[in-house]
Parts: C-alpha cells; sequence; structure tokens
C-alpha cells in the first residue's frame, strides 16, 4: 500500500472511532460509521470518438445513530473532523424527532468475515487515465475494424479503486479494497438508408489482465450489424429466446423485488407467503452471492458489516428465502442474509449482491436448433412492473427463428407478457452465461410469448 493510502485509512478508522464516541456522548444507545475513499478514472465515447476524460477522489462519510429506539443519519463528503462531528450532531437531532422503532438495532459482533481473495488488483494502483484511455480507443477501434458500417453513439471506460470501512458502538471494525475495471459500447450499424437497432454491451473485472474490451465490442458490433435488414413479420405466439442483456432488462429486477423481504413486508412482493413453494420451472435455480468473485458486486461483509454469504433463493423453481437485512431480520425473527446495501451517503437498505443464475446443461446453438417458431431478443426496450410482473415494450435486436434455423432480423415488433407466467413456461437454459456488472446470467428460452407485428 502507497504511503498516502496508509495515511488516509488510519485517519479515516480514527475518525469513524471518533463518530461513534461523539453520537454515545450526545445520548446515542447505538452509533454507526461507514466511510468510502475512492480513486477513479473515467474516459467516454461519444459520436465514434475519444471526447473527455476525468479523474476523482471522492470520499465520503455516513453515520447512523439510533436514540431510545429511533433512528437518524447524516453524511457528508468531507474528512474534517468538525464536519464529521456536525454530522453526528445531526444525526442525533434527527433520532430525536423520529418516530421509535422496536426493529431498529444494529448487527453484533460476530465471527470476522473471512475476507475474499480475488477482488483486488495491487496492480490498479498504477492504472492511469492515460490507460483507462488506451482501453477506449481499443474497445472503439476492435468496433469499427469489425465492419464499417457499426457506428458508436457512445460508451466509456471506468477505473475504480476504492475502501470501505465500517464499525458500530457492538464493537465491528471492517475495512476491505477493491478494484473495478468496467466498461460499455453503444451505438447500431448503418447501411445506407438501413439502420440497425441500438444495442448496448458491457464488461468488467477486478483485476488488469481480465480487461477485455475486444470481446465486449466485437459482440456489440456482431449484434447491430445482425440487425441490419430487418423485415416485417405477422403476429403470433411462440418461444422467446433471451440473451443475458435481455434478462437483465426484462426478468431481473422483478425477481430481485419479489425476494426482497422489505418488499414481502411491505406486501408488494409477488412472492410473499409462498415459501417452499413452486413459482417457476425445474430449469431456474437463482442465487445471491457476494462471495462470487467472477462479478463486481463481490465483497466480503454488507452495508451493516454482516459477513456475506452464497444464498441460494430459489432452486429447481422451488423458493427457498428471502434476503434481510438486520432490521428486516428482526422484523421475522430470523438472522440477517448479509444483503445490506446502499451507499455511504444513505442508511442501509436491502438489496441483492451478485445476482446469479445457475447454468443448464444445454448449449445455446441447441437451445435454437430446438426452436420451432420463436425469437431471439438481444435487449428489450419498454415498460415492466416489478410488483405484478407485468412487461410490454419493443424488441431490439430480435431475429426470427423456424425450425431451428435463423431467419433474418425483425422489424418493429412488440412483445408482452408477464414474468411470473413466464418462469413456469422457462424451457431451457444455456451452459454459456455472461458476467453483467453484478450479474451472471445464461440465456434463456420462454415458451408461449405473444410477439405483435407493427
Amino acid at each position: 500500500m502507497h504511503c498516502c493510502n496508509w495515511r488516509v485509512a488510519v485517519i479515516l478508522e480514527d475518525l469513524l472511532r471518533y463518530a461513534i464516541k461523539e453520537a454515545e456522548a450526545l445520548g446515542a444507545s447505538d452509533a454507526e460509521a461507514c466511510a468510502a475513499a475512492s480513486s477513479e478514472s473515467e474516459v467516454f465515447i461519444e459520436n465514434n470518438d475519444i471526447k473527455q476524460a476525468k479523474s476523482q477522489k471522492p470520499s465520503s462519510v455516513g453515520i447512523r445513530v439510533f436514540v431510545r429506539g429511533s433512528a437518524g443519519f447524516c453524511s457528508v463528503n468531507s474528512l474534517s473532523k468538525s464536519k464529521i462531528k456536525d454530522a453526528v450532531s445531526m444525526a442525533v437531532k434527527i433520532a430525536r424527532v423520529s418516530p421509535k422503532d422496536r426493529y431498529n438495532v444494529l448487527p453484533s459482533r460476530s465471527k470476522k468475515p473471512r475476507m475474499l481473495q480475488g477482488i483486488y488488483d495491487k496492480n490498479a494502483q498504477s492504472f492511469e487515465a492515460s490507460d483507462a484511455a488506451r482501453m477506449a480507443a481499443e474497445m472503439l477501434a476492435a468496433a469499427k475494424l469489425y465492419d464499417k458500417r457499426v457506428s458508436v453513439d457512445s460508451g466509456n471506460f471506468t477505473a475504480d479503486v476504492s475502501t470501505q470501512w465500517l464499525a458500530n458502538s457492538n464493537g465491528i471494525e471492517l475495512s476491505e479494497k477493491t478494484s473495478i475495471f468496467s466498461w460499455s459500447i453503444m451505438g447500431m450499424a448503418i447501411d445506407g438508408g438501413d439502420i440497425s437497432s441500438f444495442d448496448f454491451q458491457l464488461g468488467g473485472s477486478h483485476f488488469v489482465r481480465d480487461i477485455d474490451v475486444h470481446a465486449t465490442a466485437t459482440e456489440f458490433a456482431e449484434t447491430v450489424v445482425n440487425s441490419l435488414g430487418p423485415r416485417r413479420i405477422e403476429s403470433f405466439k411462440g418461444e422467446m429466446l433471451l440473451t443475458p442483456a435481455a434478462i437483465n432488462e426484462m426478468m431481473e429486477e422483478v425477481i430481485s423485488h419479489s425476494i426482497n423481504s422489505d418488499a414481502v413486508q411491505k406486501k408488494s412482493s409477488h412472492f410473499a407467503g409462498k415459501i417452499g413453494k413452486k413459482v417457476a420451472s425445474d430449469l431456474l435455480t437463482v442465487e445471491d452471492d457476494a462471495t462470487n468473485v467472477e462479478a463486481l458486486g463481490a465483497s466480503s461483509f454488507d452495508r451493516e458489516g454482516v459477513p456475506h454469504r452464497r444464498n441460494v433463493v430459489i432452486e429447481k423453481g422451488v423458493l427457498y428465502k428471502f434476503l434481510y437485512n438486520t432490521y428486516t431480520a428482526k422484523k421475522d425473527g430470523v438472522r440477517s442474509t448479509g444483503n445490506a446495501g446502499g451507499s455511504i451517503s444513505s442508511p442501509p437498505s436491502v438489496s441483492t449482491t451478485n445476482f446469479v443464475v445457475r447454468p443448464g446443461r444445454s448449449s445455446l446453438d441447441t437451445l435454437v436448433s430446438e426452436m420451432k417458431n420463436g425469437m431471439i431478443i438481444s435487449r428489450f426496450s419498454g415498460n415492466v412492473n416489478p410488483v405484478n410482473g407485468d412487461f410490454s415494450g419493443v424488441v431490439k435486436g430480435g431475429r426470427l427463428v423456424k425450425n431451428g434455423t435463423i431467419q433474418h432480423a425483425v422489424k418493429e415488433v412488440m412483445v408482452a407478457g408477464n414474468v411470473f407466467e413466464a418462469l413456469r413456461r422457462l424451457n431451457g437454459v444455456s451452459k454459456e452465461r455472461k458476467v453483467l456488472y453484478d450479474s451472471i446470467l445464461p440465456y434463456m428460452r420462454f415458451d408461449g410469448i405473444s410477439f405483435t407485428a407493427g
């Protein structure tokens, strides 16, 4: 660790202890202090060119206190002791005028979490803005080289090295450093008057050696070129094969909302009361797994300092558990699943970490070859209701499949249905999976889907 980084760590650890003592002195029965310091470099792509680069080193501190069961929170983007003292005072004042809630508790000190290996690359410390610019330029060049008809509307490359600290009045003191490289590219293919659907692809890694902007650029370029020459089709009902990106857009939010204990307790989850019951096809197994270092949501502990672990929430179509933070767990009389999430600048909420769908046994090629009458959807643009699961929107990058053969791109096709009904009609999951930031998703095929021609 560089000397300046060591000094920041010592300063922040002392500040968190100071904040907790100050809160207790002002009458708080419980106090939590968390902090984050980052070094970020980001380069932007606009209109087929590198346009802007920026570097910053943000830091923030968040204070949460309980006064006789009432909660208060305040955050500051400063490491000044006086500013943190003011934030503690404000948090206590907010708590004194907030309603009491017997479920307002902090996690107790438990066995120290096993710190993950594989989420921090020491080489990231020397990764500079010029390196980010080089990666962005390589991604742009790879997309353009694939086919001269490819046009890149926007994109970016970001390098982020950050450290998080957390301490509370129950004796929890934790810190962890992570490195995250992420990149994205968006655009279309243009062939005279023929303009393809927009496509958006992204990638990410924890290690410099695993950065692969070429693969992302090639997948983007291939998708938009395959979208050229779309033809109108007749409306039909058949199979829908979603790419990982389309799964992320159409399905993931609905499932994440339904397994969130806060949504269950507020009676807005479709899965409420269904633990141990069938909610999907046997082919679906969903995990929330912050210990999976392939995805970028990996970390050793949650926003409250509870150790992370692998949570299987749906196994072979059966709902096994909901995701909890300390508050919602206390309410249901269970233990936290380590799913307190959120930024330093807000109180903890319940959230997923890495959303993982277990792979199937079929290859993507097999899933396509088994389709009699259906559609491959690269992206979905429309509305999805996370509570009731209804979705409707426009097929993006859609290709018609007849008798196991991809026919052509489709034009102006709408797709509509219900996620919960579709999950029960899931009839294919690929062996291949893709990491989409904090998700690991396969290709998934569903039957009985309605497609409406424009």
